[in-house]
């Protein structure tokens, strides 16, 4: 005859294995999180998205790297106004010379180095501090209100054609096509219908290319648009009113931006410097979703597995 209390000792110990993952881990990681150097933590990161994801001009590269050599034989030097200077100049030179195919996160990244260059001017660790937690603020609500602003005043954005236009032409999102079931001969035929068009021995009447598509892709291009647009007008807005309950919501709707946007669009930087910034203003007020912040750094990096190929080889 068994013992009722061993039941119920067999029953629980799955409920306290769960509580150890969905508790115990979390908070250990938010405590780990906690005891981070808030000023370091930033300079390694956004030294880690220089070396990695930086402005794609061999002045920057070579100066991201001599910087990189620098922090590993002398990691003081990370504190000094000057090393950030040199990024930030090379940065600027870099964006300035490659101008017409450089992204917008690139300048972005150039203006995240002027921050740290002047916070660093500042003596006092707290107006450091005070400094590099306002632009974080400042530049997420400018990038996503002037964004979802822009998009918005866009009939062709509003329509769903740009994202639509995307799918069929930009590599970067073939594999993503074809996973919400774009056939990929849609494209392929949206691609020789342009190509027509920029021929140069070519009469298109009016000026005018009506290129075939499928229903599936216009479809899956307005969730996109307003997916897109509502997440960054709503983070934008949050962030505004500068308080706990908004900031909560903005950084919880920014995670699952960051989460959702940038597996299947390969712009890894933006994401990236996206995440410092939620970091920036996460640090010391959240600790729970700072620690989401730090898993979202370490998924940014998976998400540069080959699975495109994967997918387009099935």
């Amino acid at each position: 005859m068994t013992n009722p209390a061993d039941h119920s000792t067999s029953l629980a110990a799955p409920r306290r294995n769960s509580d150890f993952w969905n508790g115990t881990l979390l908070h250990a990681l938010a405590e780990f999180v906690r005891k981070l150097d808030f000023l370091e933590t930033i300079r390694l990161l956004t030294l880690f998205l220089a070396v990695v994801f930086g402005v794609a001009h061999w002045l920057f590269e070579i100066v991201a790297r001599l910087s990189f050599l620098v922090f590993v034989l002398r990691p003081r030097l990370l504190r000094r106004p000057e090393f950030w200077l040199a990024l930030a100049v090379a940065g600027t030179f870099g964006v300035i010379l490659r101008w017409e195919v450089t992204d917008n996160h690139k300048y972005l990244l150039v203006y995240w180095l002027w921050v740290l260059f002047v916070a660093h001017l500042f003596i006092s660790t707290e107006q450091q501090e005070r400094t590099i937690r306002c632009n974080a603020r400042f530049f997420l609500c400018l990038i996503f209100l002037a964004a979802s602003t822009q998009k918005l005043s866009s009939p062709s954005y509003r329509s769903g054609e740009m994202f639509e236009h995307l799918l069929y032409v930009d590599s970067r999102f073939t594999a993503f096509g074809k996973l919400v079931g774009i056939s990929p001969q849609v494209p392929d035929a949206v691609k020789k219908r342009i190509a027509l068009f920029r021929s140069p021995f070519a009469e298109v009447e009016g000026n005018e290319l009506e290129i075939p598509g499928s229903d599936r892709a216009r479809a899956a291009a307005l969730l996109l648009t307003w997916w897109d647009v509502s997440l960054q007008l709503l983070i934008g807005s949050l962030l505004l009113f500068r308080r706990a309950v908004t900031d909560k919501f903005a950084h919880i709707l920014l995670l699952f931006f960051i989460l959702t946007t940038y597996l299947p669009a390969p712009v890894f930087g933006f994401g990236w410097i996206l995440a410092i910034m939620g970091f920036t203003l996460a640090k010391g007020k959240f600790p729970k979703i700072a620690a989401a912040y730090i898993i979202c750094f370490a998924l940014i990096l998976v998400y540069q597995v080959p699975w495109r190929e994967w997918v387009l080889r099935t």
